[in-house]
Formats: C-alpha cells, sequence, structure tokens
C-alpha cells in the first residue's frame, strides 16, 4: 500500500518525474527548487527528496548523483498528478482525427494507420490489436523508435523488449486487459513478462458501432510523459469508431 503523501511531498515528487521524463538525467533539489517554484530552500526540498526515497518513490543511482523516479513513484504520478497535466490541444485533435480519416480509403486498413499514427506522434512504440470475424490481427508499428530512447541505446538492454514483442502471445497479454472507454497503465515491475519490467504500457480498448473492436497501446521507457501518452491513446481510441463508421 502507498503512503500518503502530503501537498509538498506530491510537488517535488511532480517535479522530479517531469524534469526526468525531459533529461533522463538524475535530478537534484537545485533542480527542483528552480523549476518547482515551491518558495521553500533547495535544503528543505533535499530533506523531502530523502524522505520520498525512503518511503520508495525515489532511488539515488549513485551517491554523489540526484534522484530518479521509481516504479513506485510513477504510479503515484499516474495515479494522482498526471491529470493535472495538459490535455491535447483541439489542433493536435483534429491533425489526428484528419490523419486517420484522409490517410486511407480502405476501412480494413485503418487500425494500421491508427498504429502508424501513434508511433509517429509518441515516438515510442504502439499496438493495435483489431476483431476481424474470427481472429484478431495485430499490428506493431515502430518498434525501432525504443532505440532511441537513453534507456535502451544499448543493445543488450533493448534486445528482450524487441524479441518480446515479437510474439504474438506477449502482444495479446498486453492489450487484452484493456479498458473500454477508459485507459490502463501498467509500469515497469507491474508487468508479467520480465522481458518487458523496463518499460510501460498505456492501452485502451476502443469499439465500433457500440461493438467491441479492439485495443490499442503504447510501449515505452518507464520515463515517458504519461499524461500526454494517456491523452493520445484516449483520444485514438476514442476516435476510430467515428472514423471507421464514417468509411462504412
Amino acid at each position: 500500500m502507498q503512503a500518503t503523501l502530503d501537498a509538498r511531498k506530491r510537488e517535488i515528487l511532480r517535479a522530479v518525474i517531469r524534469s526526468y521524463i525531459e533529461t533522463a538525467e538524475p535530478v537534484g533539489s537545485e533542480v527542483v527548487a528552480h523549476q518547482g517554484h515551491l518558495g521553500v530552500s533547495a535544503a528543505t526540498i533535499r530533506n523531502e527528496m530523502a524522505a520520498l526515497e525512503e518511503l520508495g518513490y525515489l532511488a539515488q543511482p549513485h551517491p554523489s548523483a540526484g534522484r530518479i523516479p521509481t516504479d513506485r513513484g510513477y504510479r503515484a504520478y499516474v495515479d494522482q498528478l498526471a491529470d493535472t497535466d495538459a490535455p491535447l490541444s483541439t489542433g493536435e485533435r483534429l491533425r489526428l482525427r484528419r490523419r486517420l480519416a484522409t490517410a486511407v480509403q480502405e476501412r480494413e486498413r485503418i487500425p494500421k494507420e491508427a498504429a502508424r499514427t501513434l508511433a509517429n506522434v509518441t515516438k515510442y512504440t504502439s499496438l493495435v490489436a483489431h476483431l476481424e470475424p474470427d481472429r484478431f490481427v495485430f499490428h506493431l508499428e515502430g518498434a525501432a523508435n525504443i532505440l532511441i530512447q537513453p534507456e535502451f541505446r544499448d543493445a543488450r538492454a533493448a534486445r528482450p523488449i524487441l524479441e518480446a514483442l515479437e510474439r504474438e502471445e506477449v502482444i495479446a497479454g498486453l492489450l487484452e486487459g484493456a479498458p473500454e472507454q477508459q485507459v490502463s497503465v501498467t509500469i515497469g515491475s507491474e508487468h508479467r513478462v520480465e522481458d518487458l519490467r523496463g518499460c510501460s504500457v498505456v492501452a485502451a480498448a476502443y469499439r465500433i458501432e457500440a461493438r467491441p473492436a479492439g485495443a490499442l497501446a503504447i510501449v515505452g521507457p518507464t520515463r515517458m510523459p504519461y499524461a500526454r501518452v494517456i491523452a493520445f491513446v484516449r483520444y485514438l481510441a476514442e476516435s476510430l469508431d467515428d472514423v471507421m463508421a464514417g468509411l462504412a
């Protein structure tokens, strides 16, 4: 069970996570003091970061380094903090909808285009499962995007992830639990597949003309901008019904 964090700790955790997402570098108290606008000293922030480490929300990779979020820290961020970040703009929504509606003219190609669109806009790997008459068809796009992430530039770190994503049963497992009308987020050690425990998966189911039709997901490092990725996945899932119905 996660401890309840007071307002200051929540803001410091949020500041650390946002900085780490942007830079992929351990975050020191001075950075939080400068960027967080908390109105307290770096020494106070340092003490609070030490407390967050004791509670399991942050880790210190080296004694002289700043701190990085743990899976538990990311979970707290996703569950309690990320919903206050900015949603997609009207322009982004229009561009995504237009891309789906105009990029293809054949209904059966829309799921693949949805996967390609998600991979392109997020720069992560995307998965889409679409229910056909007697089976699911899986589409994977942007697998090479794994390699541009600092965590996975070493081929030894990236190889197990890429190999796992080649297995249909792994893809099916990532998508099968996607909730309708919501977005699920599975973070690092929460995965059942050990090779994916350096990743997070953001997934959502979608419907076509009110019938269950499939699911889509983003696979990326645990260090991802969750609010943005959640917004993209949610909106694209909601859009698939309208776009595919319009091409019927």
